[in-house]
C-alpha cells in the first residue's frame, strides 16, 4: 500500500514539475522569439521593407524589429520604450491607402493633414486618441504611385505631444519607390 502512494505521490510531483516547466515557457518563449529579429544600430541606418519598395532611417539606439520570416513590416521602438512606429507596405497610391489606414485605425472622422516630405513624397495623417496615450496614424506616397507606406505611431504612458518631433523625424525619412 505505500508503495503504491509513493507511485501516486512521484507521478503528482513530476505532473506538477512538467506543469511548471512548460509555464516558464509559455512565459519566456514569446518574447525571445520577438527579438530574434531585433537590431539596434549606434548610427542612423537606413532599413527597408517589401523588398525594399519602402525605405525608411532608423534612428541610432531605436530598436528595429521584424516578425519572423516577414519581411513586409517592421516596428521601430524608442530607447525609453514608450514610443512604437509600425510601418507597413500598403497597396495603392497614398489617398487610397491612408484612407484604409483611417478607417482600420478608427480615424475616419479625424482631420488629417497633408504635407509634403523633404524627399518630394506626401504625407497624410491624423491624431487618434486613446486611453493608454494616443496613435498618430500616416500615409506616406504619391497619387500615382502603386504602393505607399502606412505608418502607425503608438505612444503609451505618455502623449503624442511629448514625442511628436520624434515621429515626425522618422516620418520625413520614409521613402517609397515609385
Amino acid at each position: 500500500m505505500k508503495s503504491a502512494t509513493a507511485l501516486v505521490l512521484a507521478c503528482v510531483g513530476a505532473l506538477g514539475a512538467a506543469a511548471g516547466i512548460g509555464l516558464a515557457a509559455a512565459v519566456a518563449i514569446p518574447p525571445s522569439l520577438a527579438n530574434l529579429g531585433a537590431t539596434v544600430y549606434e548610427a542612423p541606418t537606413e532599413v527597408s521593407i517589401a523588398d525594399a519598395s519602402v525605405s525608411l532611417t532608423a534612428p541610432a539606439g531605436w530598436i528595429v524589429r521584424r516578425p519572423p520570416f516577414d519581411d513586409d513590416e517592421l516596428t521601430l521602438t524608442s530607447p525609453d520604450g514608450r514610443l512604437e512606429i509600425a510601418v507597413t507596405e500598403l497597396r495603392g497610391g497614398f489617398d487610397t491607402a491612408y484612407a484604409d489606414l483611417a478607417r482600420d485605425g478608427g480615424a475616419q472622422d479625424a482631420a488629417p493633414v497633408t504635407e509634403t516630405l523633404s524627399s518630394g513624397a506626401r504625407a497624410r495623417h491624423a491624431e487618434v486618441s486613446d486611453p493608454d496615450g494616443g496613435v498618430v496614424l500616416a500615409a506616406v506616397g504619391d497619387e500615382r504611385g502603386p504602393v505607399s507606406a502606412g505608418i502607425v505611431a503608438r505612444v503609451t504612458e505618455a502623449g503624442v505631444a511629448d514625442y511628436r518631433y520624434a515621429i515626425a523625424e522618422v516620418l520625413d525619412t520614409v521613402r517609397v519607390a515609385s
